[in-house]
């Protein structure tokens, strides 16, 4: 039997400011984590998130080494790993984050929520018909696999060596569309035409 998420994991949401959000700039104390960091299809890199100033209060909730994060609002569910950042990493607004116990390893707990079967899963858990949502309630309800560790760690190993790839060929990506635009731009200067 699969145990539901909440005996193996603590889930808490991430801080929504209803009157004054804080305001974004260069001498924010944290680093601001928010839904569109999440789904925008690309390797999330922590160190070009945007500064925010939080007060002190709420910096017991910036992540820790070994959290999930994961959408609660949206089309797409994806979870995401946070391995550490050299600044502190604040999340806001619609996002859910989980914490493993030690029966669970979080790279694992991140592959297993990122299965298809399990976003099916996922998907009937959600509320609402505009706009959907992933409640709290709804994700600690839900069951997960749990393979012996050893096991789990090497499903770890294997999903981040998957992740690398596709954050190399991103940057691969990014590479080639720079070049381009380099040369295009000399052939503009230049006065070349184009045959």
């Amino acid at each position: 039997m699969n145990p539901p998420l909440g005996t193996i994991a603590k889930v808490h949401t991430a801080v929504v400011f209803r009157d004054q959000a804080p305001k974004e700039g260069p001498d924010g104390n944290v680093r601001a984590l928010a839904i569109r960091d999440l789904v925008a299809g690309k390797p999330l890199r922590w160190h070009e998130l945007p500064w925010l100033h939080v007060q002190e209060r709420h910096l017991a909730h910036c992540l820790q080494r070994g959290d999930i994060v994961i959408p609660s609002r949206g089309d797409y569910y994806s979870a995401w790993l946070f391995e550490g950042a050299d600044d502190p990493v604040f999340p806001l607004g619609q996002l859910n984050v989980i914490r493993p116990t030690s029966q669970l390893d979080a790279r694992y707990l991140v592959w297993h929520l990122n299965e298809p079967s399990t976003q099916q899963q996922i998907s009937l858990l959600l509320t609402g018909t505009t706009i959907k949502a992933l409640t709290k309630a709804a994700l600690l309800s839900l069951e997960v696999e749990v393979p012996p560790m050893p096991k789990q760690r090497q499903i770890a190993e294997l999903d981040q060596t998957t992740q690398e790839i596709v954050a190399i060929r991103h940057r691969l990506n990014e590479i080639d569309r720079a070049e381009i635009a380099h040369v295009t731009r000399q052939v503009l200067r230049s006065g070349a035409t184009h045959a």
